[in-house]
């Protein structure tokens, strides 16, 4: 059997599936899931197979990896994850694939996570990427591991451009969930990623913050992870300034600055093409 530690992803002990922002829908198809994983075995006496097989996707920084780190963390399953670029370099795709699950089945409770799937799993169709004779073994290869996969494994994979996928590995998964763009209120985003310990000081005066939550709207740059990433950031400097408290107005700051919106003592200048006529995608 090949090496655990080849496969194994490092997962952050303190990302709880309360840090995951998801929305009504996911929120339930995630409960809906895991009752079905903690009555596993009674199922499977019945012959019934819960879930087991996810495909996550949306656009990038949307929570797809996060989620799936969150999950390994609250249902203690050991997390492993496949190179892909490195194994397509190597032109060993298909033998990692049967590996992972071998390694999977062998240690038992794992989560198996390939992301940006779309790379072995697009249309059999396409020419786009280049050795498709070598992706067409991973292809087949994922295809039978999946057919064959224990009920106590389970397979997430994560994508960018579900429109590329083959519908043969779509229709094999189980459990779908889109992942969007942030539709919170920046503050309340904040709030969310805001550690205990760190204290919120609401000092953005409401010109800043309704010029840079109207901007925010048409960003298509944005994202949760860089929103995660900017009050990690606070959080470090409240942490090294000895105040364990983080300004809003700083939160804000650098949000206008990621946008290029110009902030000068309390005025602003904006990009050059107004809001409504950005060239941001919507």
């Amino acid at each position: 059997m090949a090496n655990i530690d080849e496969f194994l992803m490092p997962v952050d002990t303190n990302i709880k599936l309360s840090s995951v922002i998801l929305s009504e829908e996911n929120k339930e198809k995630i409960r809906v899931f895991l009752n079905e994983i903690n009555h596993r075995d009674e199922l499977l006496k019945y012959g019934l197979y819960p879930m087991n097989r996810l495909l996550f996707y949306g656009a990038s920084g949307t929570g797809k990896t996060y989620l799936t780190k969150a999950l390994s963390n609250y249902m203690k399953y050991t997390l492993l994850y496949v190179d892909i670029a490195k194994a397509l370099s190597n032109n060993s795709v298909a033998q990692n694939m049967a590996d992972i699950f071998a390694v999977a089945k062998e240690t038992g409770n794992c989560i198996v996570f390939l992301d940006e799937c779309d790379s072995i799993t697009m249309s059999r169709y396409t020419t786009e990427y280049g050795d498709t004779a070598q992706v067409r073994r991973a292809t087949n290869s994922l295809f039978q591991q999946l057919d064959q996969m224990d009920p106590k494994t389970v397979f997430v994979a994560a994508t960018n451009l579900l429109f590329k996928i083959d519908p043969a590995f779509e229709r094999r998964m189980n459990l779908k969930l889109e992942f969007r763009r942030p539709d919170l209120n920046i503050k309340d985003t904040v709030k969310h990623f805001t550690f205990p310990a760190f204290e919120i000081v609401d000092d953005v005066d409401s010109t800043t913050e309704d010029i840079v939550s109207r901007r925010a709207e048409h960003y298509a740059k944005l994202s949760y992870f860089e929103l995660q990433g900017l009050v990690e950031r606070a959080m470090k400097k409240a942490v090294m300034d000895g105040t364990m408290t983080i300004r809003m107005s700083d939160i804000y700051s650098d949000l206008a600055k990621a946008m290029n919106i110009k902030f000068t003592f309390g005025t602003h200048v904006e990009p050059p093409q107004a809001f409504e006529h950005s060239t941001e995608n919507p």
